[in-house]
């Protein structure tokens, strides 16, 4: 082997490949990131509207 597998720049990339930089960067072009917020807001929608998931209502039943 004549050749190091690494660029000049240190990377183990293919030189012309530009560093797409961290995740937490581009997160927001990934189709998981919008699905996992949407679900988020869902969960938590459901949770206040149903008045902390109390699906039987919860009125004070006065007898006489």
């Amino acid at each position: 082997m004549t050749g190091s597998k690494y660029n000049q720049s240190g990377s183990g990339r293919e030189g012309g490949e530009p560093d797409p930089g961290p995740y937490w960067k581009r997160m927001h072009s990934d189709w998981r990131f919008w699905v996992g917020a949407f679900l988020m807001i869902t969960a938590l929608a459901v949770y206040v509207f149903t008045g902390d998931l109390a699906w039987v209502p919860t009125t004070l039943v006065h007898h006489p």
